[in-house]
């Protein structure tokens, strides 16, 4: 942490410290008058209703005060006119009125979320406040309006405002030009229209993650009841990504926004495990879905056996071969497989009965009469346990669960290689993996809900003066309970998926199902995609906008990386695809990579790492293959620096960065060269090369 970004830190606290000791007071009060009313005396009915009123006003003031305390203040607007605005959860006053923190809902905060650079709103400084209950953790600026940032007075911009505060300032009018193409380019995509799908793309650098973010705050304030109904799915890859955005939208409710990574997308599935990039592509690939309906053809095929059962006085049977051809039938139905439990059981009721009539020799009963027999059986045969055991072994009730494990002990042939289903098996040794709760969300998907039990025929229902007697508050938490209980298939009003070139075809189906008729927002840059295919990938995404509108919208100006680190990039981009044009970079630091060939990296790399500690003042990323990481971490002990793999470092930044032997990065797994695509990306500053090649890529 910078010594700007610790003084401004300190500044915010100090307003926190007013205005949580202010909210102590009003709780105080609150309190007390509520107490007051409480021991008011009867009376008249009016005086009854009106100290009952009195009391229920002060008991959900204080319900809300008590709330608010955590995370009470998280934004602050800088006006052009020097007033200064904190917003918060709600709104706390001096006891001079004068406004300490302006509630989010009101019409003085609309700017924290509406304002962009396009479009300022008369706002010099957006500031967001994280905060841990009481204290303040961290705060980032934009600069909304970077040429007043003089009028900025007594407070330090910080974080990304403070860059495009230096660049407006400089002389030439190519950096004041460049400075409004990011504020364009990045509002546009904030406010496109919310009518289908938009993809946003841009490579390292050009703040697709902003943009994302942006989006969300933007579109939930502006479309608040519809979202607030109906909800929105925001998909990060990382916690700061989810962090982030629990402080832009903290009173928006818990089930108006659901903020997730791929690994708890799934509800109830506890991930354990990590695959392995050869792994997790096979079980990414959308080959895995033909793979999961043979799973599910088979566990709900089960050999069948002849069927004896008792029906008005005679022993009847119904051959395997009968019910198999019956169940073939069925089988040819797009519905879900649970879901035709019922047909299945009224088809085994329906040859129960032609055995019966055939045993009777009753052909020639009319189809009315038939009808009455078919009525029959069927009441008949719920409680027949013979009939009951012979339905499960005909269309047996499945879960997910039971066929993953059923497919964990034997793959379907035909879909897989004998290489790929080695691979599996393998993997499946460890535990349910990230990839994995994909797999058994799709086999939710194809299985459906359960059958709900009967109803008991002969018991009645209460007499309507014995029903429950509820209140408003009752049925509004009952509501909101059932609205969040499925999450899982919830048809969401908006899906917001960043860094959408590393989720794998298997997981945007999975996406997909959330939001059949939602709209969506996808952020990221297929050139950083860590899967084998791309394009199937893309293909995905396509399946999930079906025919919905797509817009598209790219960032072209990388406003983070040096161009000597972007002239590197830029040839690795090239290897990646010779037509594809790499964002430009505008800003320079007159440092180019180093690239250094060394014969022994472990003595090599402590070297490097100190040579970049000492150019820096931030945090320095390590990045090598995952067989390297352990070894290099070991060596390199520095609190200051992070050792990580290509797949662990994905969206992370640092202003110096070590990329320890780029020619087997490239090759350790299917994504090649776009893996080290995603190393030679991380450095805002500084980047040293070690390989052990005359050629590192």
């Amino acid at each position: 942490m910078s010594e700007q970004e610790a003084a401004e830190i300190a500044r915010e606290q100090e307003l926190v410290d007013a205005a949580l000791a202010r909210l102590d007071v009003l709780r105080a009060e609150t309190a007390a008058a509520e107490d007051e009313g409480l021991r008011g005396s009867g009376g008249s009915p009016q005086a009854v209703y009106e100290r009952d009123v009195t009391v229920l006003h002060f008991a959900g003031r204080r319900a809300v005060l008590d709330a608010a305390g955590d995370g009470l203040v998280f934004g602050r607007l800088d006006r052009q006119d020097g007033t200064v605005h904190h917003i918060g959860r709600v709104g706390v006053r001096t006891e001079d009125q004068h406004p300490l923190v302006v509630d989010w809902r009101a019409p003085a905060a609309a700017a924290f979320y509406r304002a962009t650079a396009a479009q300022p709103d008369d706002v010099v400084r957006r500031r967001t406040i994280s905060c841990r209950m009481d204290r303040v953790v961290a705060v980032e600026d934009e600069l909304l309006s970077p040429a007043d940032a003089d009028r900025l007075v007594g407070t330090t911009v910080v974080g990304d405002g403070a860059f495009l505060a230096a660049l407006s300032k400089e002389r030439t009018g190519r950096m004041r030009d460049i400075v409004a193409t990011i504020q364009r380019e990045q509002d546009e995509a904030v406010r496109a229209p919310d009518d289908g799908l938009l993809v946003v793309t841009g490579g390292p650098g050009t703040g697709k993650t902003a943009v994302a973010l942006h989006r969300v705050a933007y579109l939930m304030y502006t479309h608040r009841d519809r979202f607030s109904r109906r909800g929105v799915l925001v998909v990060g890859p990382s916690p700061v990504f989810v962090d982030y955005v629990s402080q832009v939208l903290p009173t928006l409710g818990e089930t108006s926004v659901r903020l997730v990574s791929l690994e708890t997308l799934v509800p109830d599935v506890q991930v354990a495990a990590r695959d392995t990039p050869e792994a997790a592509a096979v079980k990414g690939s959308l080959r895995m879905a033909e793979l999961l309906r043979k799973a599910v053809r088979a566990a709900g095929r089960p050999r069948t056996q002849g069927m004896t059962v008792v029906f008005r006085g005679r022993s009847l049977t119904v051959s395997g071969r009968e019910q198999a051809q019956r169940r073939s039938q069925l089988e040819r139905s797009p519905k879900a497989h649970n879901s035709l439990h019922g047909q299945a059981r009224t088809a085994l009721v329906n040859l129960v009965v032609r055995a019966w009539i055939r045993h009777a020799d009753a052909e020639d009963w009319s189809e009315r009469a038939k009808d009455d027999l078919r009525e029959e059986a069927a009441h008949d045969l719920r409680e027949d346990p013979a009939f009951e055991a012979a339905l499960q072994a005909f269309w047996p009730v499945l879960t997910p669960a039971e066929v993953f494990a059923a497919l964990r002990s034997s793959l379907p042939r035909g879909v897989l290689s004998d290489d790929e289903a080695s691979l599996l098996q393998a993997s499946w040794q460890d535990g349910v993996t990230p990839a994995d709760a994909a797999l058994l969300d799709e086999l939710d998907e194809l299985l459906g809900d359960p059958p709900a039990p009967p109803e008991p025929e002969d018991e009645e229902p209460p007499p309507d003066d014995y029903g429950e007697v509820t209140t408003f508050a009752d049925r509004t938490f009952r509501a909101r309970r059932d609205l969040s209980a499925d999450e899982s298939h919830r048809d969401y009003a908006h899906v917001v998926v960043d860094e959408a070139q590393d989720v794998s075809p298997m997981q945007w189906r999975a996406l997909g199902r959330r939001a059949r008729s939602g709209t969506w927002t996808v952020v990221g840059d297929w050139a950083q995609s860590v899967w084998p295919d791309p394009a199937e990938t893309a293909a995905a995404v396509d399946a999930v906008a079906g025919k919905r509108r797509v817009r598209r919208h790219e960032l072209t100006t990388n406003y983070r990386t040096s161009t000597e680190i972007a002239d590197l990039a830029a040839e690795v981009l090239a290897l990646i695809d010779p037509s594809a044009t790499p964002p430009a970079a505008v800003r320079s630091t007159g440092n180019p990579p180093v690239v250094r060939t060394s014969a022994d990296l472990t003595s090599a790399v402590p070297a490097a790492v100190e040579e970049v500690l000492a150019q820096v003042t931030g945090v320095v990323g390590v990045v090598a293959t995952a067989a390297d990481v352990d070894g290099l971490r070991a060596v390199v002990t520095d609190p200051r620096v992070q050792v990580l793999d290509t797949w662990q470092a994905k969206g992370m930044e640092f202003d110096g960065c070590v990329v320890v032997s780029p020619e087997r990065i490239a090759v350790e797994t299917a994504a090649g060269l776009r893996s080290l695509y995603v190393a030679v990306t991380r450095a805002t500053q500084r980047l040293v090369v070690l390989t052990e090649a005359d050629r590192p890529w």
